[in-house]
């Protein structure tokens, strides 16, 4: 499948959200009551309800919004190809959700006869699953590493040179959180631990302090290239938080990293990338043979690139000095 084609597919399924619910709404505007259901307290009848004409207006515009908005960002084309890539999945999200608080309100109040009679019951399971959809529009689009890219650039290094490279990272960003969380673990614990009750609420402490922990790993870091790959140590808790072999990496290069491209600050992992952000700016990009890819931010990108393109052409018996 072409990626024009792929495109054109994705772009349908971000568009059927809104059709579904402008589909519903001519279907069932002479059989459903003016007011739907729109709120539970639990899976029994509904608690709240708004008029039938705000919920599907209110849900046709956001999830026609966010097809509109797909449909601009990829026509125009002026966003990278990773960005374009995202925004599938995050206003597939919303197209989604809008399409979910009209169908499912509206089909049980239209099965009860009333809003007051709308039982929630197994329909929550829709409500629940619908943030999924963004990953059909996403799956379907084609993946920034689709086209050819351009031949990877290497180092002069003979045959029997075994080159390395490495980095020491702080990341403040992970500093920063790690306080925080500390902080709030100590406003947890502190009343509980003086007023006896830690025993039997002890697994609000342990969480944060896990997570303090883990944070704290983030806080300083190695990057290291040579011949077993890319790794990345915590030295911390001295232990690797990523490691990609040689013999798995298809191509390394240097990139203009921006979280809104990879996910947010922070490690993210996300359907087939993860990316370890510090700050908007250079990073290291490493494509892996089955198509998976890794970033990291890094001042100095070039160089290991460089180093692990040579090692991996090395390894796969090819000229790197030609």
């Amino acid at each position: 499948m072409t990626a024009r084609l792929r495109w054109t597919v994705a772009l349908t399924a971000m568009w059927i959200p809104a059709v579904a619910i402008a589909a519903t709404g001519l279907l069932w505007r002479d059989v459903l009551p003016e007011r739907v259901a729109s709120h539970w307290s639990d899976l029994g009848a509904a608690d709240g309800d708004a008029p039938t004409v705000v919920v599907l207006v209110v849900a046709l515009i956001v999830a026609a919004g966010a097809a509109i908005a797909a449909t601009v960002i990829v026509t125009i084309g002026r966003r990278t190809a990773r960005t374009t890539h995202m925004s599938m999945f995050w206003l597939g999200v919303p197209a989604a959700l809008a399409a979910a608080c009209w169908l499912v309100p509206a089909w049980l109040t239209l099965r009860a006869g009333s809003a007051e009679g709308a039982a929630l019951g197994i329909w929550i399971v829709p409500l629940l699953l619908c943030i999924l959809y963004g990953v059909v529009p996403y799956a379907l689009a084609p993946r920034p590493g689709a086209t050819e890219a351009p031949a990877a650039q290497t180092m002069p290094l003979a045959p029997s040179e075994v080159g390395a490279w490495s980095r020491t990272l702080t990341a403040n960003i992970f500093v920063y959180a790690t306080i925080v969380v500390a902080a709030i673990t100590v406003v947890v614990m502190v009343p509980l631990v003086s007023s006896g009750s830690l025993g039997s609420a002890w697994f609000a402490p342990v969480i944060l302090l896990g997570a303090t922990v883990m944070l704290a790993s983030f806080i300083r870091i190695r990057v290291s290239a040579d011949w077993r790959g890319l790794r990345v140590v915590s030295l911390l808790l001295r232990i690797p938080l990523k490691r990609i072999p040689l013999d798995r990496i298809r191509r390394a290069e240097a990139a203009h990293l921006t979280p809104g491209e990879w996910g947010g600050w922070g490690y993210r992992i996300m359907a087939g990338r993860s990316a370890l952000v510090l700050r908007s700016g250079p990073g290291l990009v490493v494509t892996s043979t089955d198509g998976t890819q890794f970033a990291i931010s890094l001042a100095d990108a070039e160089s290991p690139a460089r180093l692990l393109n040579t090692l991996r052409g090395q390894e796969a018996g090819v000229d790197s000095s030609a």
